[in-house]
């Protein structure tokens, strides 16, 4: 996934939110440091927290799609793992007028028959390069150890913005501003995804017209 011999630019990505707990941490860290994101967001949690996910694009991060409820797309008939994700980028057109083409399978896992069905869709699937590991309730410094230990210009992290208890994810909140404080320190810049890999990450509006003829 990572790009080799580029500039040094590195994506941080967030995914399983949104939510009202972890989220907006994550937002306030990002805002801080004028760091732009991509947040992999899963239907259901942007359907009962549609207002996080507004500020998530305000303030300038990418949205990318990550199911509706996080299933394994290899564990569910093809036309269910359609559907998990064409819902998805309904609730997320609804909310904030934009449809994802970026798809994070939930944990990674796809075959062959995810994979054609994916692109047959134009969909973009982005998987990740150094995972933080951070849904383990791993300590701030093992989360920053695990990405800061990985690190290569062009890669994707993987951390998250929802999920488990109260408590798993306060090691990725503690090693964030450590991370991105030390990776600037290395000349690091951060970039969305989309900007990364120079991909499209909505699709183009479709006028009244064709979305009728569509049957939408």
């Amino acid at each position: 996934m990572s790009k080799l011999n580029g500039p040094k630019e590195i994506a941080l990505t967030f995914d399983d939110g949104p939510d009202q707990l972890w989220t907006p941490r994550v937002l306030d860290i990002l805002a801080h440091y004028q760091v732009k994101a991509t947040f992999f967001c899963v239907g259901q949690m942007v359907k009962y927290n549609p207002k996080i996910l507004e500020r998530i694009v305000k303030e300038g991060h990418v949205v990318g799609n990550h199911s509706w409820d996080h299933p394994d797309f290899t564990k569910i008939p093809l036309l269910a793992v359609q559907e998990q994700i064409e819902r998805t980028s309904d609730q997320i057109e609804k909310v904030v007028g934009v449809r994802p083409r970026m798809v994070r399978p939930p944990y990674g896992a796809v075959n062959e028959e995810v994979i054609q069905l994916l692109a047959a869709s134009d969909y973009e699937m982005i998987l990740w390069d150094i995972d933080s590991w951070d849904w383990k309730g791993l300590t701030g410094p093992q989360v920053a150890r695990n990405i800061l230990g990985h690190v290569t210009p062009g890669a994707v992290v993987l951390q998250h913005s929802a999920g488990g208890t109260k408590d798993t994810l306060k090691g990725s909140m503690d090693a964030l501003p450590y991370v991105i404080e030390v990776l600037s320190e290395q000349k690091y810049t951060f970039s969305t995804v989309s900007a990364l890999f120079q991909l499209a990450a909505y699709r183009e509006r479709t006028c009244p017209v064709e979305k009728r003829r569509r049957g939408r």
